[in-house]
């Protein structure tokens, strides 16, 4: 485990995209000790795809939404699988659909990570009872959410956000899939401090380490949990202690 910090007081994290890595997710959670009542956590989405441990990380956020402290935003991976849902249903055993569109988003969510999360749930016992249970989850998942904390104004979202619009006033597309920010930071000139996942900072160019950009007004999360050398991290926003899982296969 790398660690960055202790805890003191109330505390705000950022979880970044975990994608199946249930492991790694395990190793940094059990290390931030996060105290219900007292702390309040941030995830950012993409729970599930490209990793091997889907099912696990997806009945944990199953177990763990709706309680104090905790938010549990929709990610971009979270959104296909919604859109794929009732083409998943048929092929689990529920209602039969020979719906083009669901069938055309089914193939773009299994094309993109989805397989192996769709052939774990075909090994429990009863795949449709689960799929629906999880499919519960993501439409109680938020696309965006706003917390205010000593005095400074953070906005979470997935992926970014248009930088030209007001942020009570940001489109679906730009908060699931936008990378505009996490490529060119400078564009944001607002107040609130943007924390965001969805772009892998090793893929533009950073060590695998949140990033802290634009004078700290865009934080980027995204560690490359699912890549040979990424991580699961979690930060703590108001003093940047960073918790990240070790570089395992």
């Amino acid at each position: 485990m790398e660690e960055k910090g202790k805890q003191a007081g109330k505390r705000l994290l950022a979880v970044g995209d975990i994608h199946g890595r249930f492991d790694r997710f395990q190793e940094v959670w059990k290390a931030v000790h996060f105290r219900p009542g007292k702390d309040e956590v941030v995830f950012l989405g993409d729970y599930t795809d490209r990793g091997r441990q889907n099912v696990p990380m997806m009945k944990w956020v199953i177990a763990h939404q709706g309680q104090p402290g905790m938010t549990f935003l929709r990610g971009n991976h979270d959104a296909m699988y919604l859109d794929a849902a009732a083409q998943t249903e048929s092929d689990l055993g529920g209602a039969i659909t020979y719906d083009i569109p669901a069938c055309d988003a089914q193939m773009l969510w299994r094309g993109n990570g989805g397989e192996e999360t769709y052939l774990e749930i075909q090994e429990l016992e009863d795949p449709l009872a689960f799929h629906r249970a999880w499919l519960a989850a993501i439409r109680q998942m938020p696309l965006s959410c706003q917390k205010e904390w000593r005095g400074q104004t953070y906005f979470f979202s997935h992926g970014s956000i248009d930088p030209h619009a007001p942020l009570t006033r940001q489109q679906k597309d730009d908060l699931l899939w936008s990378r505009v920010l996490a490529v060119q930071p400078e564009q944001y000139e607002g107040e609130a401090v943007l924390v965001m996942g969805h772009t892998p900072v090793q893929l533009i160019g950073y060590p695998p380490v949140p990033q802290i950009l634009d004078g700290r007004h865009v934080i980027l999360m995204d560690t490359g949990s699912f890549l040979p050398k990424g991580r699961v991290s979690c930060m703590e926003l108001a003093t940047y202690a960073i918790w990240q899982s070790r570089t395992t296969p």
